[in-house]
């Protein structure tokens, strides 16, 4: 398979070897409950037996690793994304997996640390850089602003990915900031809102022909 021999993509793969490890080494020590969801401001609120907690989590987040791979990879307009973008498709899984199991393991050993202030800094990082590069990004199914209005042109897909970029940074900076005065819910309000103006953006350019 063509996405087998993708070196990014298989580096990937071996970073989902970080978490098994670590599920390993920490599977007799953790009890027989971990926390394995936290609310907005980062209190735990759900809970799993351990071995679904740890490794049930862990193949899930493999599945819809490869899952989301395969259809970026087989996208018929896979040439319109930048490598660079592709890259960060493909680290995407694999560090919110490290990072999720990590976590469990940390609270479920008894530890504890603001786990919405690390989220927000991380998501916030995430919209800022993925903003930056999402004007670049030529019209395909897989990235991108992907209304069926702003895939009818390329003059629609260029000026909506434009707004979407921007909205994507100013939501970023907005949702750290927000965090960081403990506004966790606002924070979820901007990335929505930042979401949808692209979108009736891309709308409003179709209905004048664009």
């Amino acid at each position: 398979m063509k996405m087998l021999k993708n070196k990014w993509f298989m580096f990937s793969l071996a970073l989902f070897v970080i978490p098994f490890a670590l599920n390993l080494v920490f599977y007799n020590q953790l009890p027989d409950v971990v926390p394995t969801h936290f609310d907005v401001n980062g209190q735990v609120d759900g809970t799993m037996p351990k071995f679904m907690g740890l490794f049930g989590m862990l193949f899930l987040c493999l599945a819809i690793h490869v899952f989301t791979c395969f259809v970026s990879v087989k996208d018929p307009k896979r040439n319109n994304i930048p490598n660079f973008m592709m890259n960060i498709l493909f680290m995407i899984c694999p560090v919110v997996c490290i990072v999720t199991n990590m976590t469990i393991i940390y609270f479920g050993l008894g530890y504890s640390f603001d786990v919405g202030f690390v989220m927000n800094i991380l998501v916030g990082v995430l919209l800022i850089v993925l903003g930056n590069y999402l004007p670049k990004v030529k019209r395909n199914y897989a990235v991108g602003i992907k209304t069926s209005w702003a895939l009818n042109s390329d003059e629609n897909w260029v000026l909506s990915n434009r707004v979407g970029g921007y909205c994507m940074v100013i939501a970023g900076i907005l949702y750290i900031v927000l965090g960081l005065l403990g506004y966790m819910t606002m924070g979820i309000v901007v990335i929505l809102v930042a979401t949808i103006i692209p979108c009736i953006y891309s709308y409003i350019l179709f209905k004048r022909g664009i």
